[in-house]
């Protein structure tokens, strides 16, 4: 989902250091011009009634014939590189994106600048539904940019006022339909209470523009509530971290067809690092949650606690359920099942779980089996970092011995050998102590690799199916020849 021209498709985007962790921000350099002469031009129409001459319904481009003449305060410009050649101004009625060609576009024309625009001769067009502002479209009915050369015909400066626009206080659900808050896109809005969804906060703002354009980044309330911030992958501040809190946020209200979005200007539009919704939870180890199982049945686990830990299975490989990870502290580790696959955290993540009331329960839930949490709503975990956990060091007939202390952890096993075949399926592998099984689901990567034919060390997650104890490797290197 691009939006054109706002930033090389659509919206560009913002972001917080690899280095610095969530609320570090970026502050505005004093705008260049300052000046506050005000032509007083006379003013004949508002923007919304300006909009109201573009047909929705066609989509196609409109002339202006008139002798129309608006005027608004630039609300958005490309100092960051969110925007490119594009500026967003406001009026008391609506706002909307000017197209222009040429960059640094903060130099003349900052936030907080009052413009006026002599209409007649420009186009008015859309993308993505979104109403844009331009010169002569071309054969797809895309705007163009308003010449340099003409720029000064059209856009005239007024004075320097910063402070005279005040975003809109408004909820999530308030901007959920476009069309029922035309009026409102293009503006300054501002949403209180809301988070990034746990599943990317502590991500970049955007990928690398080598791979995107724009990213989208949900947007949430304590209600579940949801919207999309679209983010350039060629803003200054692409690799800045997405705060972890709960806080406040000033953006653009824009769309792309029938989806609302949010565009923000720079990280200072962000303000997010109260606590997240849930309130605080006290954090618990992984092996205290372990303790708690009567050892059958479903444990409906206490309120207002949660784990951290870090991803040691790898979903990329298929050879895990992929609505399930392996999360490991310095106590043990545990199976998350979540109520969905989508965003479920990868290996390396440092993750926090909220599992207040979850169900604890063995899988197979007959005869015994992995204990694992859940399933648990997806907005319930929240990436906090990254980090390795080494293996630990032990042989078959230890972990056989031992499986509850073992389970759910990462292991290393050295001098194991390998029976002759492919590594799909049940298998049984030994060293010098003992045997367990080696499983490997038909639809992993490397399922239909063959196993070595020499004793190597192998690197697994220790887990059990009934009585069956077994071992499951993540990736083909976790096998070292």
């Amino acid at each position: 989902m691009k939006m054109k021209k706002i930033f090389t498709y659509l919206f560009l985007t913002l972001t917080i250091t690899a280095v610095i962790t969530s609320c570090i921000k970026q502050k505005f350099d004093s705008p260049p011009d300052t000046s506050n002469f005000d032509p007083n031009l006379t003013v004949n129409s508002s923007i919304w009634q300006l909009k109201q001459k573009f047909n929705t319904v066609s989509g196609l481009p409109v002339k202006i014939e008139d002798d129309i003449t608006i005027s608004g305060i630039v609300v958005a410009d490309d100092r960051s590189g969110n925007l490119y050649k594009q500026i967003i101004v406001q009026d008391t009625s609506s706002g909307i994106v000017v197209m222009i060609g040429r960059s640094n576009l903060y130099n003349e024309f900052p936030v907080g600048r009052k413009i006026y625009i002599k209409c007649k001769g420009l186009y008015l067009g859309a993308y993505g539904k979104f109403i844009q502002l331009g010169s002569t479209p071309d054969n797809k009915n895309s705007l163009s940019d308003i010449p340099n050369p003409l720029v000064s015909e059209y856009i005239i400066k007024g004075p320097f006022l910063p402070d005279s626009i005040k975003p809109m206080v408004v909820t999530i659900n308030q901007l959920s339909s476009p069309d029922a808050n035309a009026k409102l896109l293009g503006t300054l809005i501002q949403l209180n209470d809301v988070e990034f969804e746990g599943a990317v906060s502590g991500e970049p703002y955007a990928q690398d523009p080598n791979i995107a354009s724009g990213t989208d980044r949900k947007i949430e309330d304590c209600n579940l509530s949801t919207i999309i911030l679209r983010n350039s992958g060629y803003a200054d501040f692409r690799a800045f971290l997405l705060p972890t809190g709960k806080g406040s946020i000033k953006a653009v209200y824009s769309r792309y067809n029938n989806n609302a979005q949010l565009l923000i200007r720079d990280t200072t539009d962000i303000d997010m690092t109260g606590v997240r919704c849930g309130g605080t939870l006290n954090t618990v180890t992984i092996k205290s949650i372990r303790d708690m199982f009567p050892g059958s049945g479903n444990f409906i686990l206490p309120n207002e606690i949660k784990i951290q830990g870090t991803v040691i299975s790898d979903k990329s490989n298929g050879n895990i359920n992929s609505q399930n990870i392996v999360i490991q502290d310095e106590t043990g580790g545990i199976v998350v099942r979540f109520s969905s696959a989508t965003g479920v955290p990868s290996l390396g993540d440092k993750v926090e779980v909220n599992i207040s009331g979850q169900t604890l329960a063995e899988y197979p839930t007959t005869g015994g089996g992995v204990l694992q949490i859940g399933p648990v709503a997806n907005t319930k975990f929240l990436k906090i970092g990254t980090n390795t956990i080494t293996p630990r060091e032990a042989t078959l007939k230890q972990i056989s011995d031992s499986l509850e202390a073992w389970e759910s952890t990462l292991v290393q096993v050295k001098n194991v050998t390998f029976p002759a075949g492919t590594y799909s399926g049940s298998k049984i592998i030994t060293d010098a102590s003992g045997s367990i099984t080696l499983y490997t689901m038909t639809g992993a990567s490397f399922a239909t690799s063959t196993m070595p034919l020499t004793a190597t060390s192998i690197t697994g997650i220790v887990g059990q199916y009934t009585v069956t104890k077994q071992l499951s490797i993540r990736k083909l290197s976790d096998v070292i020849q």
